[in-house]
């Protein structure tokens, strides 16, 4: 399935990868920054899943599934493990595909977090800093350097296969601003709904992740359903 793409040092095969954020969770809902807290799936994130893994069950058969893999915080997790059950397949845990590592902001609101660490919401909001540090934690800069890493790792050990990835908003944003070479702040202009597919085709050339986005926020299993559709919300 994979389509071969040539440079001036090699020729290599394009891996389809199915980026997938995780249903909506109670963080969500509750408008909580999450980060790497490790929060569960809300009621209405359950019910979104078990579209997702149907319409990605009925695929399987005409647009097989190789792998899937899942950051191993449980709303992912809780995300991933009923369409795998649905699809046949196992599902491979990598801490790699976390959210970024906000520190002391997860588990607070936006307004909390506003009252208790104000230079760093100025410098990430409403023109993010990618450079700045929240909480202690890691900077948007820094997560897009290991999201893309853990997605080159995929690429490169599955060439022309079609794998499934669960992950988070906020460094699916981030994968995606790299891969189509926008400056990281603008991120912020992607959408990326729960439980939405984007799909990129990507190759590994010498430790760098290259390709094109092929489709972005994909929700047409949730609006069959008539239900009223999120954006990203806090990481």
């Amino acid at each position: 399935m994979g389509t071969k793409m040539s440079t001036s040092s090699q020729a290599t095969t394009e891996t389809e990868l199915w980026l997938i954020r995780h249903g909506e969770s109670v963080g969500n809902r509750d408008n909580i920054y999450q980060g790497q807290n490790d929060l569960p799936l809300s009621p209405n994130g359950h019910h979104q899943v078990e579209r997702l893994a149907a319409r990605l069950a009925a695929l399987h058969p005409v647009q097989p599934f190789s792998v899937i893999y899942s950051s191993d915080l449980q709303r992912a997790m809780q995300t991933a493990l009923p369409c795998a059950r649905l699809i046949g397949l196992p599902v491979l845990e990598d801490k790699g595909l976390r959210e970024i590592d906000v520190g002391g902001w997860s588990g607070r609101t936006f307004a909390e977090i506003q009252r208790r660490f104000p230079a760093e919401w100025a410098a990430s909001y409403p023109v993010m800093d990618p450079e700045q540090v929240r909480g202690g934690g890691e900077s948007y800069r820094h997560a897009q350097d290991r999201i893309v890493a853990a997605l080159g790792r995929i690429v490169a050990n599955h060439p022309g296969e079609r794998v499934l990835v669960f992950f988070h908003g906020g460094v699916l944003q981030a994968a995606i601003a790299h891969v189509m070479k926008m400056p990281l702040p603008n991120k912020r202009f992607l959408r990326t709904t729960n439980t939405s597919i984007s799909r990129l085709r990507l190759v590994a050339i010498d430790g760098e992740l290259h390709g094109v986005v092929s489709g972005m926020n994909d929700i047409a299993h949730l609006e069959q359903s008539g239900q009223v559709l999120a954006g990203v919300g806090p990481e």
